[in-house]
Order: structure tokens, then sequence, then C-alpha cells
């Protein structure tokens, strides 16, 4: 079986690497591997799991707003068009996705 991946960029920075473990309708569950830009962006998403930890609605729209206008794009590996992600959460090495 062929894993499926896929590069995180804001931009053109590279920010890590996401490979599918499970599809849970509608979430692509996945593996996180930090890449050269990761730091630049890691307190943005540990802001964001904070927020839905302690379900403050608030906190959630500031934060969820924060990581979507670094405009992720997620880049097939496989070859295929790229992914534009409606929400991403990444907690350490696990990552979530729809779109």
């Amino acid at each position: 079986m062929v894993t499926r991946s896929w590069e995180l960029r804001s931009g053109n920075t590279a920010l890590g690497t996401l490979s599918l473990i499970d599809i849970d309708q509608p979430w692509f569950r996945c593996r996180f591997s930090p890449g050269e830009g990761w730091e630049q962006v890691r307190d943005l998403f540990e802001r964001q799991a904070e927020a839905v930890d302690a379900e403050d609605q608030e906190r959630m729209i500031g934060a969820i707003g924060a990581v979507r206008n670094l405009s992720l794009q997620l880049y097939p590996q496989e070859g295929d068009e790229a992914i534009t992600p409606v929400i991403i959460q990444i907690r350490g090495t696990e990552a979530n996705f729809r779109y």
C-alpha cells in the first residue's frame, strides 16, 4: 500500500510533512514531521489547540483565524493538485485536516 503524504507550506516556506494514518470522514488523520519553517508558526497551532481544549469559542475563532491567515497549502508528494485545507490542527506529531 502506498502511503499518502503532503508537504505543508505557507507561501514558499515548508512547514512540515503530513503522512496519512487514517481517514475518518471528514477528517484526514496524519503523522506530522516538522519542516524548516515550523518554529515560526508553532505557537499559532499551540494556541489553537489550547482554545479547542478549553472549549472557548471566542479564543477558538481568533486562533483558527490566525492559522487560516497563513494561507496554507498541502502539496501531495504523489504529484496531484495542491489542497487548501478548510481547517488544520497540529498537536505534536499528530495532525488532522479537512478540505
